[in-house]
């Protein structure tokens, strides 16, 4: 089977991205990243100038995590960035409406989903720790998965997250294969439980690819959501890992 291509959501190198947009781009290039994930920032550059850079970089534009607000608005930045970037998802995560209002998220969710869709995008779902909860006995994202079309509301699914809620990352994976073309690759310290390296952890790597590429993920994104140094040394050491280990 096609390798899945390893992208990079820039949350993780949000530190640099003020300092030099386009040199910490080109940085996560040249280390073998194929594809970056959005999360609002741009770098002052406009939709059209973006897509000039990641052409001559070499960069695909995955996708675009964003508000459901940008979503329900056909002429929101997000979408003039999308249309011109060519990515093919647009993201969000509602961890907090589990326990104020999950139903209401759903429908929430759901409406946005038909927006993107009629403006030629995908509508994936990140989940958190706080979506693995049990209501009534099941996992609050699957109850969401459960309520939606499979055709209009996709998943983004995390590894951390996941874990970190309690449940079995591969298992989890196989049960939303077909609608999970986005894997978030992001790895849990032994010691601490808190974020490291993609490699660096106690998640099983080989495993996880495998039951992503066997339920059709597009994409592999690695993330981080706190390093403990240079932002993009964290980066490079988890591409390097999972080269090691022959999945990128």
């Amino acid at each position: 089977m096609a390798a899945i291509p390893v992208g990079i959501q820039l949350y993780t190198v949000r530190d640099l991205l003020d300092e030099d947009f386009t040199g910490t781009l080109s940085a996560l290039a040249a280390m073998g990243y194929q594809g970056v994930e959005f999360a609002w920032h741009y770098g002052g550059l406009a939709p059209d100038e973006m897509a000039a850079f990641l052409r001559s970089a070499g960069l695909r534009a995955i996708g675009f995590h964003t508000s459901l607000e940008e979503m329900l608005n056909p002429e929101s930045a997000t979408y003039a960035y999308a249309r011109a970037l060519g990515g093919a998802y647009l993201t969000t995560g509602l961890p907090g409406d589990v326990e104020r209002d999950w139903p209401g998220a759903i429908a929430r969710c759901a409406a946005a989903a038909q927006v993107v869709q009629a403006q030629g995008f995908t509508f994936t779902y990140h989940n958190h720790a706080q979506e693995l909860a049990l209501i009534d006995g099941e996992h609050a994202l699957d109850l969401l998965y459960a309520a939606t079309d499979p055709a209009l509301v996709q998943a983004e699914l995390d590894t951390f997250w996941i874990a970190k809620g309690g449940a079995e990352v591969v298992p989890y994976i196989r049960k939303h294969a077909g609608r999970a073309p986005e894997i978030h690759a992001k790895d849990m310290d032994a010691e601490t439980g808190s974020f490291t390296e993609v490699g660096n952890g106690v998640l099983d790597w080989p495993a996880i690819f495998a039951a992503a590429r066997e339920g059709g993920a597009e994409w592999v994104i690695v993330e981080q959501d706190a390093c403990p140094g240079n932002s993009l040394d964290s980066a490079r050491m988890s591409i390097e890992n999972l080269k090691r280990m022959g999945l990128a």
